[in-house]
């Protein structure tokens, strides 16, 4: 409920920011978005929303238009198609940060509130990677519906976007090819309006014909460094490295006590339990996977980036899927190692705990993925690491007395 008020309340702000029919900017939808280059939530609506998705979607492909002389210091770009222009601030920047704080106390944005990507539309404004994707591509066709949504009025905005060239900016290439001409001595030269006696043998290097080029597409997010992706959201990166670490101690731990060799019962109820607890996870992400939903994410992390990047499956089939396939097996494992008798209930202990060893090395590799290649942190797959590291160590003592029977062939 409260989230359907809060786009009614951003249609009507966009409606009231509506130009009049002469205006200049008829047609137009105009927004101010606000980012941080260590932001993999603003990378995501960015990279994977905004350029490739909504500015073809409503108008065609964008041109950049920025102060080319300011190179990486240039906070502020325009990116538009002619329908849709965005202004897009580098919160980095100090010139950007200003912009963002003058920004901030404008609207009245409470510190709950604060943060980016923040997209700012006509009076109403959108933050994180869950409201933008949710709620902007309305606001866009109710605008152009309505006839065009102005520049939010923000204090500055008009010297911000007076300072940004009209047109694209351009590079010019001087190819090295160059004429020589070597004049003798008394050789007369002819121009169009004049003629010069060269007293003395000269050598004169013709300019080249100059070429200009428009430069390319500025590229946001280029880096390559793992410790760059790491930035993007250090609190939540940190407490997937955490995790990382205690499931590499576990294997080696886990191994430690495997070899001890200690007589043990069949693995008890908190087995199950946690198990359940891996399932309900597991089937919570598929549904986000398989359905394109919004993942509801904690204080910290990007769920949705992780879900809907590459990574999100292995040879076609979701994770989540994957996941709940483990878990329903361990839970009939369990069952058969709890109740059964003999070699078969040995079996299945066995088979229980070498799953968990698969399923922490698996999240491993997963969890490094997320703070060093992916740049987000998934709250919910951090959960699922530590669930199957649990069932690791719970099932461990009793495969490891399951599997000495087996050998001793009792």
């Amino acid at each position: 409920m409260r989230r359907r008020l809060g786009l009614l309340a951003l249609l009507l702000a966009a409606a009231a920011a509506v130009t009049p029919a002469a205006s200049a900017e008829e047609g137009k939808v105009q927004a101010v978005l606000f980012f941080s280059l260590t932001c993999g939530h603003c990378e995501y609506v960015i990279n994977e929303l905004l350029l490739p998705v909504w500015f073809p979607q409503y108008g065609g492909e964008p041109e950049w238009r920025y102060d080319a002389s300011l190179g990486d210091e240039a906070a502020f770009y325009l990116v538009t198609n002619g329908t849709l222009e965005v202004l897009m601030v580098n919160r980095d920047l100090p010139a950007g940060r200003e912009f963002y704080d003058l920004a901030t106390d404008a609207l009245a944005i409470p510190q709950e509130r604060m943060g980016v990507p923040r997209l700012v539309v006509g009076n109403g404004y959108l933050v994180g990677s869950g409201e933008i994707p949710e709620q902007f591509p309305g606001l866009v066709e109710a605008g152009l519906a309505s006839g065009g949504i102005d520049w939010p009025t923000l204090p500055g905005i008009e010297e911000i976007l007076a300072g940004i060239p009209a047109e694209p900016p351009t590079t010019t290439t001087i190819p090295s090819t160059t004429t020589t001409v070597t004049a003798a001595e008394g050789t007369t030269t002819t121009t169009a309006e004049t003629s010069t006696t060269i007293p003395h043998e000269a050598t004169t290097t013709l300019p080249a014909e100059t070429t200009t080029t428009v430069a390319e597409e500025v590229v946001l997010f280029d880096d390559d460094s793992p410790w760059d992706r790491f930035r993007r959201d250090t609190a939540a990166n940190s407490l997937a490295l955490a995790v990382l670490a205690l499931m590499v101690l576990s294997l080696v731990g886990v191994a430690v006590l495997a070899r001890r060799g200690d007589e043990a019962g069949p693995p008890g109820m908190a087995v199950p339990l946690l198990a359940l607890a891996g399932l309900a996870v597991a089937a919570y992400l598929a549904f986000v996977e398989t359905s394109g939903s919004e993942a509801v994410c904690g204080p910290v992390g990007n769920c949705n980036a992780v879900q809907q990047s590459e990574w999100a499956k292995v040879l076609g089939v979701h994770i989540g899927v994957i996941g709940v396939a483990g878990h329903a097996v361990a839970l009939v494992a369990w069952a058969v190692a709890r109740f059964a008798r003999g070699p078969l209930a040995d079996w299945a202990r066995v088979g229980l705990f070498a799953g968990a060893v698969v399923g922490t090395a698996f999240s491993i590799y997963l969890t490094f993925l997320e703070p060093f290649v992916i740049g987000a942190t998934c709250l919910w797959c951090l959960s699922s690491a530590v669930i199957v590291t649990g069932l690791m160590w719970l099932t461990a003592r009793p495969a490891a007395a399951a599997w000495a029977r087996l050998r001793a062939g009792n």
